[in-house]
């Protein structure tokens, strides 16, 4: 938001808050509103933010990073979108804004503390083992936006109200996850940067074990080649069949999470079949599926980053693939759906 704009919305919420409580004072000397920053750059000068809470009606969110990935805690350590949670976070440190007032009883009809407001700290590197949980700064924000706008909120321990540009809620919508920022995806976690696909994969199920293994193009710029190897046997397999196999894979998503110390209890351990994927980039990483269970899911278990989530029994057959599923020319293709545009 623009400067001027922010000097506008802080003037409409003053005139607002004269008219409803004498005890918040207002400027009445013509001069400009002076905007600044909910969170001065000197709070958290030479200090990584390692760790994050969000806390509303009691309940508490717990994130940190962990080897380059953000994980919820109380999401059973899901892996988030780390591009939605750095933007996030960005986005909080430059919120700006004006003053609106002082003291406590401007905190108390701002409405701060009540339970339903947004309390969001930011935490260092120790934030386990640290009894106060290396808090580096906490922020308050009222319980809604101001029709007109911007938010009252408070960086903890100053007694001063702000009329910001920037309420975080707006992006903390859980749109059906668990939790606000969590990435859905089953192997989320599981791209390192230049990734262009899978190498190698192989299905493992009831004593049979079947290998798609990938040969370099023939040329630049041509496709590679995909063969099927059986009990030693090597066959030709379908680039497009193996395509749709691949694009299930990148683009498949949990319907819910499950605790992974419950492996055993869901069918995971051992499991029903594993699946082993071999990526352009990085280590080659286990998948382990489940059995379906009473209530019509299969349990799915990302070894590389210890997730287990479900998904609907009926992909089963999708997951855990027969061989002759990637060499019949007859019949449709079982993952035509996840080769069609998003």
């Amino acid at each position: 938001m623009k400067t001027g704009a922010i000097a506008a919305v802080a003037c409409t919420l003053l005139v607002a808050l004269v008219a409803l409580e004498r005890g918040i004072a207002r400027r009445d000397d013509g001069t400009a509103p002076v905007v600044e920053r909910l969170v001065p750059g000197e709070r958290l000068a030479g200090r990584t933010t390692a760790a994050f809470t969000l806390e509303s009606n009691g309940a508490r969110l717990s994130y940190l990073r962990s080897k380059g990935l953000w994980r919820c805690r109380e999401a059973f350590g899901a892996v988030c979108e780390g591009e939605k949670v750095e933007s996030f976070l960005g986005s909080v440190l430059e919120t700006r804004g004006v003053l609106v007032c002082a003291g406590d009883a401007c905190v108390e009809r701002a409405r701060l503390s009540a339970p339903e407001g947004l309390r969001l700290a930011l935490h260092g590197s120790k934030f386990l083992s640290d009894p106060d949980r290396d808090t580096l700064v906490e922020l308050a924000f009222a319980p809604a936006s101001d029709p007109a706008g911007a938010t009252f909120a408070e960086l903890s321990g100053t007694r001063r109200v702000l009329a910001v540009d920037h309420d975080p809620r707006r992006f903390l919508d859980a749109e059906g996850r668990p939790a606000p920022l969590v990435d859905t995806r089953v192997l989320a976690g599981c791209f390192a940067p230049g990734f262009a696909g899978f190498e190698r994969m192989f299905v493992d199920q009831g004593g049979r074990s079947v290998e798609l293994a990938s040969d370099p193009p023939a040329e630049p710029g041509a496709e590679r080649s995909w063969a099927l190897v059986e009990a030693g046997t090597r066959r030709e397999a379908l680039i497009w069949r193996v395509g749709g196999y691949v694009s299930l894979w990148v683009r498949l998503r949990w319907e819910g999470l499950a605790d992974p110390k419950q492996a055993a209890a869901l069918g995971l351990d051992p499991p029903y079949a594993t699946i082993t994927l071999a990526p352009s980039t990085g280590d080659p990483f286990e998948v382990r599926v489940s059995p379906p269970d009473a209530a019509n899911r299969i349990h799915v278990w990302n070894r590389a980053t210890n997730v287990v989530a479900w998904v609907r029994a009926e992909l089963l057959p999708e997951l855990v693939p027969e061989a002759a599923d990637f060499t019949r020319v007859e019949g449709g293709n079982p993952w035509e759906k996840w080769l069609a545009p998003r």
